[in-house]
């Protein structure tokens, strides 16, 4: 794919954070969008923004974090005659805490969120794409995805999933016509912050607070999403595999390649500590 004009492009959890910023971009360089969210208002009142701009949108209102959603959701695109050229599986939240703070159930519903939807939804549309010989997918992951993160253990766990089935699909399916990238963004304006720490007042400002400073670099900590999104399109268009969003995740990522697992889990581990301890 050398570039998105024309192109039906399918993108999860696009009502807010690194999807809305996806949805606009891709808009920008000529896709034509199909949206899905929870948020019915949000996904009208963006497709009409977006329509308005002469970009072709469809809205299908879905919570991909429910049993069976994303083959319904498959099944509903297809109902509507819509072809998929690029699926970008963006939607998934977080928590962070202590492991046994959050309830069991909430877990369940982030890990079908985060894996198992996508994983459905990948497994469903790659064998349309690998049939006409053209298409791909783009995973939102994390940097969380490389390394242990106590108090966010869950989350981080899921994001590895999502690293390992995106570079292994990609290997399978490159030589198929279809190409598939991971996008591992590190702390990224959105929502994020919010759902991770809803039920926690302490932590909400604990994190932002945190991630106010610079680091060691003297690098903003949070990249904002419109420059996330920047970059993982133009790595997913040169070819890339995995793209790092943000010069300080490059860095922070590069560092810890010098270091021991048990070194970096003692890092990661004292860094979330301080927020979630």
């Amino acid at each position: 794919m050398n570039d998105f004009s024309g192109k039906n492009v399918l993108i999860t959890g696009a009502s807010s954070g690194i999807g809305l910023a996806m949805a606009k971009d891709f808009a920008n360089r000529g896709a034509n969008l199909i949206l899905t969210a929870r948020s019915r208002d949000k996904l009208l009142d963006l497709a009409n923004k977006l329509k308005g701009e002469g970009t072709k949108v469809h809205v299908f209102v879905e919570d991909i974090s429910l049993s069976g959603s994303a083959t319904k959701l498959f099944n509903e695109i297809n109902e509507a005659g819509l072809d998929v050229d690029l699926l970008v599986n963006n939607a998934g939240y977080g928590r962070m805490g202590n492991f046994d703070e959050c309830p069991m159930e909430d877990y369940e519903n982030m890990i079908h969120l985060n894996i198992t939807s996508l994983t459905e939804l990948s497994y469903l549309y790659v064998k349309k794409m690998a049939k006409k010989g053209a298409g791909g997918i783009i995973n939102v992951a994390s940097t969380a995805a490389f390394f242990p993160i106590p108090y966010s253990a869950v989350y981080a766990a899921t994001k590895a999933y999502v690293l390992s089935i995106s570079e292994a699909l990609h290997f399978e399916y490159s030589r198929k016509g279809v190409h598939i990238m991971a996008v591992c963004p590190g702390a990224t304006e959105s929502k994020f912050i919010d759902i991770a720490t809803e039920r926690s007042e302490r932590l909400k400002e604990r994190f932002k607070k945190g991630n106010k400073t610079k680091n060691g670099q003297g690098l903003s900590k949070v990249q904002n999403a419109e420059d996330c999104s920047k970059e993982a399109l133009d790595a997913y268009l040169k070819g890339g595999i995995y793209v790092i969003t943000g010069r300080s995740n490059k860095i922070l990522y590069t560092l810890s390649r010098f270091f021991t697992r048990k070194a970096n889990l003692a890092w990661s581990g004292k860094l979330f500590k301080k927020i979630a301890g």
